[in-house]
């Protein structure tokens, strides 16, 4: 191997491994967030910010439209040179949006005691107070939504992850620190305010900083494919590509709510309760392959342009290969661990939530299909509006499914539902996948070695189910999940090991990953 792809091969490693990195820090910041939020103020005041909170989320999620993720497709299709006009483009229509998103914050404002009915006046005019503020960190901190991607485009990953956990701290300590203090919200409020005017000029400087000037080459490319990028990019053609990326996005969100929203309607609150508990991905095993899949897109995008086909297939198998021996055998332990985790996280004297387990194990199981992120490689084919055709279909089929299902079976109903349904749509993704790499869906992924993965982690949770539900019976929750844990990854990474699923070099990555390395410069 020469010394051009070792060192190209060290890079992608170091990249998936500081972003996963990233992404799970900052997962459990958002977590640390969530708690501290709830345990610090009141019932009311909880309303209040959780409603802001909400509003905000929803005004992001409009707003970016799917530009952020654009980056990734253009970046390499133009010149180094033309590159900062490209974010210039990408920055000035988030502007736009942002702006418009903000006055229809302000438009919300003015409705809301029409909206909430059965709030009191003095939370409404608080509010009321606020929603104009969130308005500004709207249009502050909107058009900064590019720059991990940017920074991960021009192969900035360790800036990308430092930018990710540094605005995750930020925002946690403009909320945390004046509620701790005794300030309360209206100064927490203010704080976000400023939180978002640093995002914002930090992440301007940042990229004024890394991107190359004007007339700038790709020294990496030869003459004859440099005269095949592009000098500039289209409004339209931009728009053409995010737009059914951000409308995707906004079809997620109701998919990631929609069986929620069917349980309310057809069973009682308490087991809407149930289901809330029951119906969470373990956030830490789902963000993996999102994190994958962002690093990895660049280089399907390379590969694509080059029309190097067996290059693309072999990253693409490399990528979920790795994945799944993370995914799989954790998917399976937490699913084996199910009902101590609920009664250690959510079950008090007066409370229990046994009903939560079988649902809560059947929901996730979809994140055994989640070994990858699918709509990385569709944007490596300009393939957008096929990713808000799986959203809208996911859709149509969890409501088909999930109806009849809750009617007749309850919240179990409502978990097989929605794992059926993803199934189903995950076979059609792979379908489609398969015309972009011209190949039969069985062969979309590397299945022979996802099947023995799964099979050794169902063949090793065995014996673990029997010895938990036979001697550990009596064992407290926190110490059947430590023991349970231990004997199970012991077991797993010693048999995967001496399978060869765990090769040297990913038990010699792993090492590095754990002794944070790739954060050191």
């Amino acid at each position: 191997m020469s010394s051009t792809r070792k060192k190209a091969k060290s890079t992608l490693k170091e990249k998936t491994g500081v972003i996963v990195f990233a992404r799970v820090m900052t997962t459990l910041i958002d977590l640390a967030l969530a708690i501290m939020v709830v345990r610090l103020l009141s019932k009311t005041d909880f309303a209040i910010m959780g409603y802001v909170l909400m509003v905000h989320e929803i005004a992001r999620n409009i707003a970016v439209l799917g530009f952020p993720d654009s980056i990734f497709y253009y970046f390499e299709r133009v010149a180094k040179g033309a590159r900062r006009a490209l974010v210039a483009q990408t920055v000035g229509i988030l502007f736009l949006s942002s702006t418009i998103a903000g006055l229809l914050i302000l438009l919300l404002n003015t409705a809301l005691p029409a909206l909430l009915t059965q709030w009191p006046e003095a939370s409404i005019g608080i509010l009321q107070e606020f929603l104009p503020l969130l308005a500004l960190v709207s249009i502050l901190e909107i058009p900064t939504w590019p720059t991990t991607n940017i920074l991960l485009a021009s192969d900035r990953q360790k800036l990308a992850a430092w930018y990710e956990m540094g605005t995750s701290v930020m925002a946690f300590t403009a909320l945390v620190v004046p509620l701790s203090l005794g300030y309360g919200l209206t100064v927490a409020i203010w704080a976000l305010v400023g939180y978002a005017f640093v995002r914002l000029v930090g992440s301007f400087a940042l990229l004024w900083g890394i991107l190359p000037k004007k007339g700038a080459l790709s020294e990496e490319l030869s003459e004859e494919d440099q005269s095949s990028l592009l000098d500039s990019v289209s409004l339209r053609d931009q728009a053409n590509f995010s737009i059914p990326l951000g409308l995707s996005a906004l079809v997620g969100r109701f998919n990631k709510y929609i069986d929620k929203f069917i349980v309310s309607i057809f069973l009682v609150n308490t087991a809407y309760a149930e289901y809330n508990v029951a119906a969470n991905e373990v956030p830490i095993i789902k963000v993996i392959p999102l994190a994958v899949g962002s690093v990895l897109i660049s280089r399907y995008v390379q590969f694509q342009l080059q029309e190097k086909k067996e290059e693309l297939l072999a990253l693409w198998y490399k990528g979920i290969e790795k994945v799944s021996l993370l995914v799989i055998p954790l998917t399976i332990l937490f699913t084996v661990l199910a009902s101590d985790l609920i009664s250690l996280l959510f079950e008090t004297d007066q409370t229990s939530y046994a009903n939560s387990v079988l649902p809560f194990q059947l929901y996730n199981l979809i994140v055994l299909i989640r070994v990858t992120h699918y709509g990385s490689i569709l944007q490596a084919f300009g393939d957008t509006k096929g990713v808000l055709y799986f959203s809208i279909n996911l859709l149509v089929a969890n409501l088909f499914l999930s109806i009849p299902l809750t009617i007749y079976f309850g919240i179990v109903g409502t978990a097989a539902g929605t794992l059926i349904a993803n199934i189903y749509n995950w076979l059609l993704l792979l379908r489609r996948i398969g015309r972009h790499m011209e190949l039969p869906f069985w062969k979309v992924l590397p299945f022979p070695f996802y099947g023995k993965v799964l099979l050794l982690s169902i063949l090793i949770s065995g014996p673990l189910v029997l010895l938990k539900n036979v001697w550990l019976v009596d064992l407290g929750a926190l110490q059947s999940i430590l023991l349970v844990s231990i004997l199970f990854l012991v077991t797993y990474v010693w048999l995967a090991r001496s399978f060869k699923l765990i090769t040297t070099e990913d038990w010699s990555s792993f090492k590095s990953w754990i002794g944070l390395s790739f954060l050191r410069s």
